[in-house]
């Protein structure tokens, strides 16, 4: 998480691969994703806790903006590694990328 967002690098990427006639196209019911059936991980590391519940979740625009891209494209279940926390403190960091290092190793063939 940069500054409560993506960094400019991945939004550059976005803007490359929202790409209408390829990646989605519109219709009479509104935009319709073309890149459906493909398998998206994402790796998140944040400083503090902005997930569900938390009090700086308003401000998490990052996993929110990624899944909302990701379905417009018609990719509807990406998957999100989170490590969160990995500035709070030391026992924090090594928590959150012992969890997400887990979750990575934990997730199935493709």
């Amino acid at each position: 998480m940069y500054n409560f967002t993506i960094p400019s690098q991945l939004k550059a990427w976005i803007d490359r691969i929202l790409v209408a006639g390829k990646t989605f196209k519109y219709d009479a019911n509104g935009p319709q994703g073309l890149a459906g059936n493909k398998r998206v991980i994402v790796a998140i590391s944040r400083g503090g806790y902005y997930g569900a519940g938390t009090p700086a979740a308003s401000m998490e625009h990052l996993e929110t903006y990624l899944r909302g891209v990701f379905a417009f494209i018609g990719i509807t279940s990406p998957e999100f590694i989170i490590a969160d926390g990995i500035q709070v403190g030391p026992e924090h960091r090594e928590k959150a990328l012992a969890g997400a290092l887990q979750a990575a190793t934990s997730l199935r063939a493709a």
